[in-house]
C-alpha cells in the first residue's frame, strides 16, 4: 500500500481509495452513470479500510461498497448491450430464413388468373397447391372417367378405353407432380417453419433477459444513489456543489 504520512489521514486515506478506482476526485464517483466499464483495485480498497480509525471504518466501507455495486452496474449495462447485439444477430438470422422461404413457394406466372388466387406476390404455400393439384387431379379423372363410361355405353368402346386410360395418365400425373415436386417444397417449409420458431422463442427470452437486466440496473443505480447521499452526509464539504446536485438527480 502506497505509504501515507500519518496511518490514519481521513483525507490521504480517501484519496487512496479514489485512486483504487482510478478517480481523480469525488466529483467523477457520480459521473458515468452509464459507463460500461468500471474497475477498482479490490486489495488497495481493503488496506484502506483495515488502515482506517475505528470511527472512519464504516466510511470507507461505504465508499468500497458503492465500488461494488458500480462494478456489477457496469457489468450489467455490457451485458444489456450484447444482449442487444444478440437480439439484432437473430432477427438477422430471421430475415433471412424468411428469404430463403419465399424460395419455396410455387411460382404463379403474372399473367395467369392463378396468380389473383395465389395470394399476395409470393405465390402458392406448397400445401396450397399440393391440395390444389389433388382437387384438380379428381375432377379430371372423375370427368374422364364419367366421360369413358358414357362412350362405352353408346357402343364406341374403343373410344371409351383411350378415355380411362387418359384417366389414369392424369392420376399419375398429379401423383407425380404432388410427390415429385409439391410435397418435397412443403415439407422443406416446414423445417424452415421450425427454425423460425425457434428463433422467435430464442428473440422472446433475450428480450425477457433485457427487460430483467434493466430492472436489475435500475435497481443498482438506485443503490449507487443512497450510497453516494450517505457519503454526502458523512462528508458534506468534501463534494462540490456540482457533484452533489449530479448525485442527487443523477439517473444511473
Amino acid at each position: 500500500m502506497e505509504n501515507v504520512s500519518k496511518p490514519h489521514d481521513f483525507y490521504a486515506l480517501r484519496e487512496l481509495m479514489l485512486s483504487a478506482a482510478y478517480l481523480n476526485d469525488m466529483d467523477e464517483l457520480a459521473l458515468d452513470a452509464e459507463a460500461k466499464h468500471f474497475s477498482y483495485n479490490s486489495k488497495k480498497v481493503k488496506e484502506v479500510i483495515e488502515s482506517a480509525s475505528e470511527e472512519d471504518k464504516e466510511y470507507f466501507k461505504k465508499f468500497a461498497g458503492i465500488y461494488a455495486v458500480k462494478k456489477r452496474k457496469a457489468d450489467c449495462n455490457r451485458e444489456i448491450e450484447s444482449l442487444y447485439r444478440e437480439c439484432e444477430r437473430i432477427e438477422t438470422a430471421m430475415r433471412l430464413t424468411e428469404d430463403t422461404r419465399r424460395d419455396y413457394y410455387i411460382k404463379a406466372g403474372k399473367g395467369s388468373k392463378w396468380h389473383i388466387y395465389a395470394g399476395s406476390g409470393l405465390g402458392w404455400h406448397p400445401k396450397a397447391y399440393f391440395i390444389f393439384v389433388w382437387c384438380s387431379t379428381a375432377f379430371f379423372l372423375i370427368l374422364e372417367l364419367i366421360i369413358a363410361g358414357v362412350l362405352a355405353s353408346s357402343g364406341t368402346g374403343g373410344a371409351g378405353v383411350f378415355m380411362a386410360v387418359f384417366g389414369g395418365f392424369t392420376l399419375l400425373v398429379g401423383i407425380g407432380v404432388n410427390f415429385g415436386y409439391v410435397f418435397p417444397r412443403f415439407k422443406i417449409m416446414k423445417e424452415i417453419d421450425t427454425y423460425m420458431e425457434e428463433f422467435k422463442a430464442e428473440l422472446s427470452l433475450t428480450e425477457e433477459k433485457i427487460q430483467e437486466r434493466k430492472a436489475e440496473a435500475e435497481e443498482l443505480s438506485e443503490e449507487i444513489r443512497r450510497g453516494i447521499r450517505d457519503l454526502i452526509e458523512k462528508d458534506p464539504l468534501q463534494m462540490t456543489d456540482s457533484a452533489k446536485g449530479q448525485s442527487a438527480e443523477i439517473h444511473l
